[in-house]
């Protein structure tokens, strides 16, 4: 039987990793967004993190590892970060709104992440694969969403996936959007997007 103090001493050693590869994380994000993908080399997010180079590897056997984490951590986060706001929408309408206006606030909260992930996917091989990977499934996602909710008698009649590979190019172009117009008044931009696919989704009386 493990004593409790070793336990405790594991539990604090894991959360220090954690919040130093968390840190790293950050910090490589920093470094894509000021100096593109090609720059940003171990000593430069070392420089970033406060860090040394050798404490990096430590944490990641080489700069193709750090990257991947880099989309990982920034998709996972995205996800959370909209499965709380459409829980509990009660209804297929409401869902999509909160996904539309959700992801928009969350572009506006993270334009750093969400540009580091496009120039690695736009350079990195085996990173944008997965990245090809995670879009292909929100694709499915979205049509079935779509078709599930013309079942429900909520939306009108139209092709599922015309509307799920819509929405998911609206969506891809909000962070250039707000990147390269700081000054887009953001709860605005969020309704009016919104209200666009409420409109084109939405079963009328005949």
């Amino acid at each position: 039987m493990q004593p409790e103090n070793e336990r405790s001493d594991q539990g604090r050693r894991s959360f220090i990793e954690a919040a130093r590869r968390a840190q790293i994380v950050d910090a490589a994000i920093e470094t894509i967004v000021e100096l593109g993908y090609a720059k940003a080399s171990f000593a430069q997010i070392a420089r970033r993190a406060g860090v040394s180079a050798g404490l990096i590897s430590y944490h990641f056997a080489n700069r193709e590892e750090l990257i991947n984490q880099v989309m990982i951590t920034v998709h996972e986060s995205m996800d959370a970060d909209l499965t709380t706001k459409t829980e509990g929408s009660g209804s297929y309408a409401v869902s999509l709104r909160r996904l539309i206006e959700g992801y928009v606030h969350y572009c506006a909260a993270h334009p750093k992440e969400l540009i580091a992930i496009s120039r690695i996917a736009a350079n990195a091989t085996e990173a944008r694969e997965w990245a090809d990977g995670q879009r292909d499934a929100t694709l499915d996602e979205l049509e079935d969403m779509f078709r599930e909710g013309q079942q429900a008698g909520e939306y009108r009649d139209f092709a599922p996936r015309v509307m799920a590979l819509t929405l998911m190019a609206a969506l891809e172009a909000v962070p250039r959007e707000l990147f390269e117009r700081p000054d887009t008044e953001v709860a605005a931009y969020a309704t009016e997007l919104a209200d666009v696919f409420d409109h084109a989704t939405r079963k009328t009386a005949p």
